[in-house]
């Protein structure tokens, strides 16, 4: 941060980098100028101890104009440190990954969570009261297990306000006035065009012999080592390094499906300086030589977080658009995510199939709790019911996709991946899944199982290192220098993890509970149906 005359202190932040490119239809490539990049920068005011979004990013000419010539010149000179340039570059990082996100696929599942309040007040004999019996009838209600966010969020109280105590009321005109669009969620996936050919490299170490180098073309002697590191089974790429006896120096090459050596078109070379530049064309060759298109897919970003095996993983955003405050977290460039959700399908070892939570967490109430109002992060919604939402949401999907119930990786899967005891994990996947799943389900008497999956000890993980990615775990008994790409790491984990089979928690959906899901939908508050 840096300070200006009036005190206050001025920080940037590129977090925000794929939101403002969207917004602006802004493409990014490794040519962009760097000033070029100053419109996805935001400009944060501390003050008072207070941190917030001053509105503006570094491309705003408001920010020039309210300040005087001193504060100009000196946050101008501030940009230019090499801190600072880092902090700008960090967009450039951020939009120059390997996939470019098309479009966000939306749900209608929220749309099928209905209000109890809505339904209570509508069953009441009563159809016209005193304001201030009104609000003791909201009272009653609250009593007799409709959520206290339910009412606080309706709008009624506010509406209520307005008029005297023994001032009358419809009870239509107060089914009116409640008014959740500023609460109600959007569910969405994440689609993605992988801009390189899809190629998964798997490491491995096989010596080719010499005359078969030769044979592509190469121009080896004897004594020379050509080794493949890299091998893409479906397509048969190999990727390897070149090494003369008695020297460090290493060419790298890349033979194609047939064989056949893969150039460096612009260069008209046969050989690469690294490995990283040896996979980009051997990605580049498949992709226009070969067919191998770009695919549209679900984003992947955090699936290498995920227990090995499963398909269909997805990631789910849980936002409030119409939210009249603004929070921005780190992971998801969106506005006002509330939770977000990484699910994939698995089937138990005795053939059931189910949707599995692999995590669900909020971002949002978690740095509200761990930094409080005063860093000007606003009040979150669904404060004590953030996961009783995500459950009823994916409750709603695994209906809709004729899923047998839903399991999730419990608090000893997250630990071990985290390597470390974490109170918090404990409390959300061992007590308040479990719990907030029985009470949806109590009326058709719902238990919470447990049930066998094949998958693999999740005793690694993967861990990003500037631009490259390394694999740890075991507190560290177990570590790699960053130097794979993220397949790569995912190939390691997979290779030194083995096969086990964990017992997870299940609940299953009974008939009689699908069906009310499917016809009913679920509450949007609370728990009881």
């Amino acid at each position: 941060m840096t300070r200006l005359s009036d005190g206050r202190r001025i920080a940037i932040m590129s977090d925000r980098a794929r939101f403002h490119a969207r917004r602006l239809r802004l493409r990014v490539t490794a040519n962009t100028p760097h000033q070029q990049l100053y419109p996805l920068i935001d400009i944060l005011v501390e003050q008072n101890g207070t941190t917030t979004f001053s509105g503006y990013t570094l491309a705003d000419r408001n920010w020039r104009t309210q300040w005087n010539d001193a504060d100009r010149r000196h946050f101008l000179d501030w940009l230019a440190q090499p801190a600072q340039v880092r902090v700008i570059e960090q967009a450039r990082t951020r939009l120059l990954a390997e996939t470019v996100s098309t479009y966000d696929e939306w749900h209608n599942y929220p749309s099928r969570l209905y209000s109890p309040l809505h339904q209570r007040i509508q069953a009441l004999t009563t159809t016209l009261a005193t304001a201030e019996q009104w609000r003791r009838t909201l009272l009653n209600l609250r009593r007799d297990g409709v959520s206290d966010e339910a009412i606080a969020w309706s709008g009624l109280r506010d509406f209520l306000s307005g008029y005297q105590v023994k001032e009358v009321v419809g009870k239509t005109a107060l089914l009116e006035a409640i008014d959740y669009r500023a609460v109600t969620p959007h569910l969405c996936n994440e689609l993605e065009y992988i801009k390189e050919a899809s190629m998964p490299f798997t490491e491995v170490a096989k010596r080719l012999p010499n005359y078969q180098m030769r044979m592509a073309g190469y121009a080896v002697e004897e004594g020379d080592l050509a080794i493949v590191r890299y091998r893409c089974r479906t397509s048969r790429y190999q990727v390897g390094m070149l090494r003369k006896p008695g020297r460090t120096d290493v060419r790298w090459f890349v033979l194609g499906p047939y064989g056949q050596p893969v150039i460096d078109e612009r260069y008209g070379r046969q050989e690469f300086a690294n490995r990283d530049a040896a996979i980009r064309q051997a990605k580049y060759h498949a992709h226009y030589h070969h067919l191998l298109r770009p695919v549209q897919c679900y984003s992947q970003r955090y699936e290498y977080m995920s227990l090995f095996g499963g398909e269909g993983y997805r990631e789910w955003l849980v936002t409030l658009p119409d939210y009249p405050h603004s929070h921005f977290t780190a992971h998801y460039p969106e506005r006002n995510v509330l939770l977000h959700i990484r699910t994939k399908e698995r089937q138990s070892i005795d053939g059931k199939r189910l949707l599995f939570i692999e995590e669900m967490q909020s971002d949002w109430h978690q740095s509200s709790a761990r930094y409080s109002l005063r860093s000007g992060i606003p009040p979150a919604p669904f404060r004590n019911q953030w996961v009783s939402l995500g459950l009823k949401l994916m409750l709603l999907h695994a209906v809709e996709r004729g899923l047998d119930g839903i399991a999730w990786a419990d608090a000893t899967v997250h630990e071990l991946r985290y390597d470390r005891q974490m109170s918090r994990l404990k409390r959300l996947y061992d007590k308040d899944i479990p719990r907030i799943l029985q009470r949806l389900g109590r009326q058709w008497h719902v238990q919470i199982e447990q049930a066998g999956f094949a998958t693999r000890s999740p005793w690694l993980h993967a861990a990003r290192h500037k631009q490259n990615w390394k694999v740890e775990g075991g507190a560290g008994k177990f570590t790699t220098r960053p130097r794979y790409d993220k397949e790569q790491a995912r190939a390691l984990i997979e290779r030194h993890s083995k096969a086990v089979t964990l017992n997870l928690p299940v609940m299953l959906i009974p008939a009689e509970m699908r069906h009310h899901i499917a016809e009913e939908g679920l509450p949007l508050f609370g728990e009881t149906i």
